[in-house]
Order: structure tokens, then C-alpha cells, then sequence
């Protein structure tokens, strides 16, 4: 065996890192701790040599020295993370000269999971290692619960609707071979079955949305948001002109985001119809303002408002303050709330009773990777 391959053994194959030092005694000893320690060792001088071994072995650990002789550390580490490839491998720097504070926050800023200082204790270093290696297999096992839900979402939400269509369109048929034979009665049991097919498909799509909106839609681009909010408010049309709404919005920006922020402008819109005071006519304003590294956009209405101990509630799937008051499937919030949070926003309420709600999430801007600020 050279120190370049790892080992694929017949039962469980060892866990291979990559470690990555130009200080061959440094090197020698770190290797010869990771082998004592059960792990399969590959080794590299240059950041070229990481970059090919990445790819051709693809180590679950990369030990990564800041100060390589043909490239910085930190554009190593920028390039693993940019392949999809190995995007997910789990990167530690190490360094016993760039320890300054800012040389490892920008080494965490740049992608690495991890920054070592030496002199390091073998068994602290194992331990580390350890530990990512913990959390990697947690998130690796999250991520595919998370896959094999939205397949069963997917499967169930199709099986479902079959049964619904064809109920649909016989009942439809049936009404219409019986047009004009058909006492009152009869034609409200048509209309209430209809209705019911209405209802469930509407709650079966937005299950399946909500089911799929963990991560960010792949349809992730340059979003005019005055262009989707005209879009919206053509879309709300007929409850638009049933209700009298007065809609009225600010300047608000183009970003860069997930299309599916249109769900979040049509519920935060369409709940401030439905929920207005009566013999109120619905006011709703639409406001951006860039706030530290991220948009802060507001929907502001008129509404019944929401009380203090139902801030949180409203954003839990299912949950309806309303009951069948008011139609809704108890999606809808949830769903926007998911889709921001997607794409590394926050959404919260701020609400009088009586008065009127402002509903408030964040965008960040493009190219930023810290959290976005909350208004």
C-alpha cells in the first residue's frame, strides 16, 4: 500500500482523510497518528495534488494547511466547495503560523468546517475528527430521511388525486346527463361534492409543497419582484374586486432568489383579504428596505390582527385560528415560512389586535453568506 491509495477492504472500508501539509515531518507525524487511530491516510504537499486527490478518492475528511507552496489554503478549500462533486466533504484547516483571529474566520467564511491550531494533541485531533465525522453522518442521515419523505409525499399526493379526478369528472358528467331532471337539492349535493374535490385537491397540492420546500427550488434566479407582485395581484384578481381591497406598494427590489417566492407574496396577500375586519374595506402595503446584508420586505394590512399567543402558531402546519370560518387549508403560512427559510431568510408577525398585522421576511443579498439580518 503507498501512501497514496486508501484501502477498500472486503467488509466495512476504513474512513479515508486526506491530510495535507508542505512540512514533511509535520506531515510524517500527523499521518502516522490518523493510521494508529484506524483511519485510512492519503497524503498531499500542494494544493494541486489536494484538488486531484479530492476528486479521485474523495476522503470524507480533508486535514488542510493553510500555507501550501503553490496556492492558498483557503482557494483550496474554495474549489472543493465549488464541486458538486465533493462539495459535502468535511474540511478542517490546520495551521501553527496563521492563528490571528481574522485568518480564521475568514478560513471558516471561505467554507472550512473546522480551524486547528497547532501544536494539537493527538488525542484532541482524533476526537475532533470524530466529532465531524458524527455530525457529517447525522446530516448525511437527515438529509436522506428528508429525500425518501418527499418521495412519499409525492407518491401519496398522486395516488390521492386519481381517485379525486375521476370523482370529479363523473360527478360532472352525471350533473350534466341529468340537467334539467334534477330537483334544488340534488343540484347543492353535486355542488357540495364538487366543492369537497376542490377543497382536498387544494390541500393534497399544498401538502406536496410543503412536503418539497425544505431546501431551495433548483429554479433559483433574478426575481423582479415588482413584476411578481403584479403577477400576484392579477392572479388575486376576483378576490381583489369581490373584497374592494386598496393594494398599494413602495419601489421594491430585483433579487436574486427561489421562484417560488411567489406562494409567499399570494398567501401573505390573499390572508390579508380574508382575514379583514367586517365593514372594513382590506388596505394592504407592500415595502422593501435593504437592512444590513439582506432585503426586509413588509405586508402590511388592516385585519383582525393576531393576538400575542398566536404569533408562533399561525406558522405550524395545519394550525387554523379560524376554524371553517374562513377557508384555508392551514398550509399556507407554513409554506411560505419554509421557502424563506430555504433560501436563508427569516419570516415573523408583528400584529395589534383590531388593528392589523405586518408580516415580515428577508432575502439576502446575492453573494452574501452570512445569516440575513432581521429587521
Amino acid at each position: 500500500m503507498t501512501d497514496q491509495e486508501c484501502l477498500i477492504h472486503l467488509d466495512t472500508p476504513p474512513i479515508c482523510i486526506l491530510n495535507v501539509d508542505d512540512y514533511p515531518p509535520g506531515l510524517y507525524a500527523r499521518t502516522k497518528i490518523l493510521r494508529q487511530a484506524g483511519f485510512e491516510v492519503i497524503e498531499a504537499t500542494t494544493g494541486k495534488e489536494t484538488l486531484r486527490l479530492v476528486s479521485e478518492h474523495k476522503p470524507a475528511v480533508v486535514l488542510l494547511d493553510v500555507n501550501l507552496p503553490d496556492m492558498h489554503g483557503f482557494e483550496v478549500c474554495r474549489r472543493i466547495r465549488a464541486d458538486a462533486a465533493v462539495s459535502a466533504t468535511t474540511i478542517l484547516h490546520i495551521s501553527a503560523s496563521s492563528i490571528e483571529k481574522q485568518q480564521q474566520v475568514h478560513g471558516l467564511n471561505t467554507g472550512a468546517d473546522g480551524y486547528l491550531i497547532e501544536p494539537l494533541d493527538p488525542s484532541v485531533l482524533i476526537a475532533t475528527i470524530r466529532a465531524y465525522l458524527r455530525a457529517r453522518q447525522a446530516e448525511t442521515a437527515l438529509r436522506r430521511s428528508n429525500e425518501d419523505l418527499e418521495r412519499f409525499a409525492y407518491r401519496v399526493t398522486h395516488e390521492l388525486n386519481e381517485p379525486l379526478r375521476t370523482i370529479s369528472m363523473h360527478g360532472q358528467l352525471l350533473e350534466n346527463r341529468l340537467e334539467g331532471t334534477l330537483d334544488p337539492d340534488a343540484l347543492r349535493s353535486f355542488q357540495f361534492m364538487q366543492d369537497g374535490v376542490r377543497r382536498m385537491r387544494s390541500f393534497i397540492d399544498d401538502l406536496l409543497r410543503y412536503s418539497q420546500a425544505t431546501h431551495a427550488g433548483s429554479d433559483v434566479r433574478e426575481l423582479d419582484f415588482e413584476m411578481l407582485l403584479r403577477e400576484t395581484l392579477t392572479s388575486l384578481g376576483a378576490a381583489i374586486e369581490e373584497s374592494g381591497a386598496k393594494i398599494t406598494y413602495e419601489s421594491v427590489p430585483t433579487v436574486i432568489a427561489d421562484s417560488r417566492f411567489e406562494h409567499v407574496l399570494q398567501n401573505l396577500i390573499s390572508n390579508a383579504i380574508k382575514y379583514r375586519r367586517k365593514n372594513s374595506t382590506p388596505e394592504i402595503h407592500v415595502s422593501a428596505e435593504l437592512d444590513g446584508n439582506a432585503w426586509l420586505f413588509a405586508v402590511r394590512d388592516n385585519g383582525i390582527g393576531i393576538e400575542d399567543q398566536y404569533k408562533h402558531v399561525i406558522f405550524q402546519v395545519f394550525q387554523r385560528l379560524h376554524g371553517k370560518d374562513i377557508p384555508g387549508t392551514g398550509v399556507g403560512l407554513a409554506l411560505a415560512q419554509k421557502i424563506v427559510e430555504a433560501n436563508g431568510g427569516k419570516m415573523w408577525v408583528e400584529s395589534t389586535p383590531g388593528v392589523g398585522s405586518t408580516f415580515y421576511f428577508t432575502i439576502q443579498l446575492a453573494g452574501q453568506n452570512a445569516a440575513p439580518a432581521a429587521g
